[in-house]
């Protein structure tokens, strides 16, 4: 995939426009969506049909869009409607009438990147939820993706195979959550999928990024794990 340009300096963050994306926003919403996944492989990121994308609008979540006069420059989806499926409670621990809320997916146009836009979308979406818990999926390829969402105090809770068998963090943002103080620690490359998904099937969870391109630092639950 190709680097885009830095944004002009008349592209900035104080001339967007912030909504709520209606029904009749699909088209621009599909586009974004496409001109975001241009070149990107399936084990990085999973294309959405237009169908998916209009039920979302139609009530099946909120969709936060940025726009930039009559331009659509970035969308962020808060998905309440789950699917059963796609439903994690179990594998995080939770009540089966937890409130949960999904951030199922988002797009930033090419010109709008390296301006943290992808941070601002996570962090309207976890006002948004307010007391709910959160979770969102994210390939350990596709690193400023999984990268956001620790930083805005999610944590990757566990490594699962999905959409066509392809490896995806499950990241989760619970109320009332904290680690352990001064739990080990241990930092796996970002190709030791396995290594990863033993520590986390243990309880350890992923928290930060390592210090090697790609990594992922760990930390042990309370009462230890093994390495």
């Amino acid at each position: 995939m190709s680097h885009s340009p830095l944004p002009s300096a008349s592209l900035t963050l104080a001339a967007l426009d912030w909504r709520l994306l209606q029904p009749e926003d699909l088209p621009a919403m599909h586009a974004l969506h496409l001109c975001s996944i241009e070149g990107m492989a399936a084990q990085t990121v999973k294309p959405e049909t237009r169908e998916f994308l209009h039920g979302l609008l139609l009530g099946r979540g909120r969709v936060i869009g940025a726009w930039h006069g009559a331009a659509l420059a970035a969308y962020g989806v808060l998905q309440h409607d789950l699917l059963a499926q796609d439903d994690p409670r179990a594998l995080l621990g939770l009540a089966s009438g937890q409130v949960l809320y999904k951030l199922a997916g988002a797009a930033v146009a090419p010109a709008w990147r390296g301006q943290g836009l992808q941070r601002q979308l996570i962090a309207r979406r976890v006002a948004w939820a307010g007391d709910a818990a959160l979770f969102a999926t994210a390939a350990p390829g596709n690193v400023p993706s999984w990268r956001s969402l620790l930083a805005c105090g999610f944590a990757v809770r566990a490594l699962q195979y999905r959409y066509g068998g392809h490896a995806r963090y499950l990241l989760a943002r619970l109320p009332g959550a904290a680690l352990a103080h001064g739990a080990p620690a241990r930092e796996l490359a970002q190709d030791d999928i396995p290594g990863q998904e033993a520590l986390l099937a243990q309880g350890w969870q992923g928290i930060a990024p390592g210090q090697a391109p790609g990594s992922l630092r760990l930390v042990a639950p309370a009462g230890g794990g093994q390495p």
